[in-house]
């Protein structure tokens, strides 16, 4: 019987929470993996990981059971400043200063962002820009990589948050989960979540390096850890997909969902949203702003 295309997976992460669906139907499927990486300054544009191909006489039921995975069966309707409202508007370009700084906060006032995610360098020259305006200053911490020590991160976490940063974008430790400390590098993030305080810490999982049942049992656990969001991964290592907010959103279901990397389109934006996702994290917040208001006037 012959093999056709169902689609083209971004990660590893998210072939295998297609293949366990399609395995669940009993839909014969092959799974093609392949690398395709461009590098684009110090980010990664995961560009695909595999095509995942599905026999052709179930190919309706598979197309129904992609349709659900990815979040498209009902697409969302916002409007343009309720999706602005979720856009965490991120500038977190090594080589941006202050003249970056200043066009960045502009356009996240204007189009009243939920946060300006900025260096925590430049913490202390957008705090007064920033106040009295519904948008939230937010910085990251032990970015991308997540290697620092616990002591670290929270004081890291403690001088930001004294700054004047309102939101901390926290990177879990995940070489210490996968070596099969999921307890202590939970640990470690409750440890940041109470030396920030009144900050809200947004914890940075990595779900495409985590894999699904890793990410699921750390979302179950940070839920119990007194951290306020999760957040899908850096965008260093791969785009954010609608799998990982899926799986999220179910394994923690008191915890807002922050979806982050590779989020460039309007069609992307409102995909992650109808998965789940309560924030976006991009550095092209902006142009989906603008999209979305022509599409309004469409």
């Amino acid at each position: 019987m012959a093999m056709v295309l169902l689609r083209v997976l971004d990660d590893r992460f998210q072939a295998q929470v297609w293949t366990q669906a399609l395995e669940a139907e009993g839909i014969p499927h092959r799974l093609r993996t392949y690398e395709d990486t461009a590098y684009d300054g110090l980010f990664v544009t995961q560009r695909g990981f595999a095509s995942l191909y599905v026999e052709e006489t179930w190919l309706a039921r598979a197309r129904e059971l992609d349709a659900a995975l990815a979040g498209q069966a009902h697409p969302q309707k916002i409007t343009p400043a309720e999706l602005a409202a979720m856009i965490d508007h991120t500038l977190l370009d090594p080589n941006a200063g202050p003249e970056e700084l200043e066009e960045h906060l502009a356009q996240c006032l204007e189009m009243e962002a939920a946060a300006a995610c900025i260096p925590p360098w430049l913490v202390p020259r957008a705090r007064q820009t920033l106040a009295e305006s519904p948008v939230r200053l937010c910085t990251v911490v032990d970015f991308p990589l997540g290697m620092e020590t616990a002591e670290a991160k929270a004081r890291q976490a403690a001088e930001s948050a004294a700054a004047g940063a309102q939101e901390l974008d926290v990177v879990f430790n995940r070489g210490l989960a996968l070596a099969g400390g999921l307890e202590d590098a939970v640990e470690e993030m409750a440890r940041v979540a109470q030396a920030a305080r009144p900050a809200a810490v947004k914890v940075i999982l990595e779900c495409s390096a985590l894999g699904p049942e890793l990410s699921a049992a750390a979302a179950e656990r940070l839920a119990r850890a007194g951290v306020d969001w999760l957040k899908t991964g850096t965008g260093f290592f791969g785009p954010a997909t609608t799998a990982e907010v899926g799986i999220l959103a179910a394994a923690a279901p008191s915890l807002p969902i922050k979806a982050a990397g590779g989020i460039r389109t309007l069609e992307q934006a409102l995909s992650l949203i109808q998965a789940g996702a309560e924030r976006l994290g991009t550095s092209s917040g902006w142009e989906i702003f603008q999209a979305a208001r022509q599409a309004q006037k469409d």
